[in-house]
């Protein structure tokens, strides 16, 4: 198969991946750390860390805390040939992915290529029907989202890869043929909606993760290309949990992957595709369980997302996630982007509040925005703190960011 790289210029640069021409015998059981540099770089360090049976750790550098504790653990870079013994040397792994923890310490989930091969022996049986013969791929391959679909799948089955280090949609557009698959975010999703021009996509498959996709933007979007995008709902610890197509509502677990929910009615996965060991400042076995902060409703053939218990608040014994907040919000022509957090507050008299953040030209009040939320949600008594920005920043995968 072949990695074809697309440059502004309109070069194309062109690698035939073999373990042959990848393989590199001094990278043998080495450890070393790829940071986010650009697709290109990252996607040939990972494949030739796959085929070279190296350990890698992967990371986004404009986190400084993670680069403070890997400084800290004397971790090189991989293609850095140092000859230095680490608390990762004896443990069982091909990748270690950094995912911020509930506390903001940095947490590494360890994957070992059991885990890696596992899901992508699912995706495969999964993806057979779509027969894929080119995946495109917008997002970076230093999270696992990107590195499954968009790199070791394909690799695995031989299927070519397209990458460009920054997509247009109309670059996205014309690279679409039957039986190509699209590994990519809500972000790309809505800005192929407002094209002017329409394209059959019909025998294409589109793949989004990292974020919520509003109904709206997939009804627009299968109206107008009658192309299907599948969602895929998962965590760096976990690996991939369920997925639903187009507009459905219940989210369906991967073969292999067994839930539950705890007291909470939080969601508890078990799967093959769970990292056996979460790294924080120490080694800890998961027995391939997950405790996740999800709120779900199991249903007979799948469960119900409400959120994640750090976006959740009640409302009058009702629960309501603050995404749910945001989309209201964003359905108003005048913003842009809403961000919406939910505030322990000790002094305050209900205890909580809402942080909202909204991306618009026009000035809103308190008043105005509790007008609109009222709207949609009955009995809406609780504060809220507002602030209005000219841009929410977002990072590489769409996620948007809290402005502190």
């Amino acid at each position: 198969m072949y990695l074809s790289v697309l440059n502004d210029n309109g070069k194309v640069e062109q690698y035939h991946i073999t373990k042959q021409n990848f393989i590199d015998d001094a990278l043998y059981k080495k450890v070393g750390y790829i940071a986010n540099q650009s697709k290109t770089s990252n996607a040939l360090q990972i494949i030739t860390a796959y085929f070279s049976d190296a350990k890698v750790i992967l990371l986004d550098d404009t986190n400084k805390a993670i680069v403070k504790q890997l400084d800290a653990l004397s971790v090189p870079a991989l293609l850095e040939y140092k000859n230095i013994e680490t608390i990762f040397d004896k443990k069982d792994f091909f990748l270690m992915y950094y995912t911020s923890g509930t506390t903001g310490i940095p947490v590494g989930a360890l994957k070992s290529k059991e885990n890696i091969n596992a899901e992508i022996e699912i995706l495969t049986e999964f993806l057979a029907t779509y027969g894929i013969k080119k995946v495109v791929v917008t997002v970076p391959f230093i999270h696992l989202y990107g590195t499954l679909f968009g790199l070791l799948y394909p690799m695995i089955n031989d299927i070519d890869i397209v990458i460009k280090e920054h997509f247009l949609p109309h670059d996205l557009l014309d690279l679409i043929n039957p039986y190509t698959m699209v590994v990519t975010t809500p972000l790309y999703i809505k800005a192929l909606n407002k094209l002017s021009e329409k394209k059959d996509l019909s025998k294409a498959l589109f793949i989004s993760s990292t974020a919520h996709l509003d109904e709206e933007s997939i009804q627009s979007f299968n109206t107008r290309y009658h192309a299907d995008i599948m969602q895929i709902f998962g965590s760096t610890e976990t690996g991939g949990i369920a997925y639903k197509l187009n507009t459905s509502v219940l989210w369906k677990p991967f073969e292999k992957v067994a839930i539950s929910t705890n007291k909470k009615e939080e969601l508890v996965v078990s799967s093959p595709f769970v990292s056996n060991e979460i790294y924080t400042n120490k080694f800890v076995k998961t027995n391939q369980t997950i405790e996740t902060f999800d709120y779900v409703q199991l249903k007979e053939e799948g469960f119900t997302l409400l959120g994640r218990s750090s976006k959740i608040f009640k409302l009058a014994g009702k629960r309501y996630s603050t995404v749910q907040i945001e989309n209201i919000l964003e359905n108003i022509k005048e913003i842009n982007k809403a961000l919406v957090f939910v505030v322990l507050e000790k002094d305050a008299l209900r205890g909580e509040f809402l942080d909202i953040t909204i991306e618009s030209n026009t000035q809103f009040s308190v008043k105005e925005i509790k007008s609109i939320l009222k709207g949609h949600l009955s009995n809406l008594k609780f504060s809220i703190h507002l602030s209005i920005v000219d841009k929410i920043p977002i990072n590489q995968v769409g996620k948007k960011l809290r402005i502190k």
